[in-house]
């Protein structure tokens, strides 16, 4: 059974990835047929990558797949979305600054299950109209839990996988329950170009963070979420407020690791093709918490599938 697992998890967390890059992908050619072929080139990309990490799946190796540590992993998980959507929600804090003080909190001062329960946060940014209270928010929560489990030995060091989990327990859920998505428009270019701005600032101090000042991913993540949760709707108003969503959602892709994604300059790239993704996504499975990491992932493996190319047809190693 668990030679089957990591195969199990690479399966669902591919779909996922692979569905919300492929909408945003059409969408671009609906209404910008330029950037159409610029997602196009990067879904190609997307795609290599997915091939490189399929061939890579006879090496992973699960944990029995009902030990005591799974069984706390799906409770982590669960709470952390509890957590995230009281904030958000009951305490109107909303979404971004939610699941960056559990982020904060958990990274301080609950290191060994830090990851897990932040990746219940980005359930926890799921809207009330998708779920409605708290009993409905840890459902979504225990189904990602055993994503999360299933997905564990696959994907490691990719930003934006804790988000895709997530997603899935979302989505899942939502369809179950028969709750409809929100469909909002594609942002227009006069946001848009601070949207596109805002993911590539987030990315990289999301990279520098984690990595140069050894604070690890999740407080490196969730520290620029919180800091533009706070300040970006001061100064720029309603539109402040989906540039921290757009900073929390790259900041994702921020928590690559270096073997990843090599460089700040790529990173910069890679946070600026998650804004693309993000703008032209937009009205697909709106309210579904995680959706935002599903977009760096997809963005951070395109990269890294671009260098993997790169590499192999100038004989050089990036």
């Amino acid at each position: 059974m668990e030679k089957s697992v990591p195969t199990i998890g690479f399966a669902i967390l591919t779909i996922i990835a692979l569905v919300v890059f492929g909408f945003a992908v059409y969408e671009a050619w609906m209404l910008a047929p330029l950037f159409g072929i610029v997602l196009t080139a990067a879904l190609v990309c997307l795609l290599y990558t997915l091939f490189n990490e399929a061939k890579a799946l006879k090496n992973a190796k699960a944990d029995p797949l009902f030990s005591q540590k799974n069984l706390l992993t799906v409770l982590a998980v669960a709470a952390g979305a509890l957590a995230t959507y009281t904030i958000s929600i009951n305490l109107n804090q909303g979404g971004v600054i939610g699941a960056a003080v559990v982020g904060l909190v958990a990274g301080f001062f609950i290191k060994d299950y830090a990851v897990p329960i932040y990746t219940g946060a980005f359930v926890g940014m799921a809207s009330k109209a998708l779920f409605a209270n708290q009993f409905e928010i840890i459902l979504p929560g225990v189904v990602a839990g055993i994503v999360f489990v299933l997905a564990a030995a696959v994907f490691a060091g990719f930003g934006g996988k804790l988000g895709t989990i997530a997603v899935t327990g979302c989505i899942t859920c939502a369809i179950a329950l028969n709750h409809p998505f929100a469909t909002p428009a594609v942002p227009p270019w006069s946001v848009g170009w601070l949207l596109m701005v805002t993911a590539v600032v987030a990315a990289v101090a999301t990279y520098y963070i984690s990595n140069n000042m050894k604070q690890g991913v999740v407080i490196g993540s969730a520290a620029v979420g919180l800091a533009a949760g706070l300040l970006l709707p001061l100064v720029f108003g309603a539109t402040g407020k989906t540039m921290a969503v757009v900073a929390i959602c790259t900041s994702f892709v921020g928590m690559s690791a270096p073997k990843r994604i090599p460089s700040f300059f790529w990173m910069g790239i890679a946070g600026a093709l998650a804004g693309l993704v993000y703008i032209y996504s937009s009205p697909l499975v709106g309210g579904a918490g995680g959706k935002l990491g599903t977009i760096s992932f997809a963005s951070g493996m395109a990269v890294r599938g671009f260098l993997d190319l790169l590499g192999k047809y100038t004989k050089s190693k990036v």
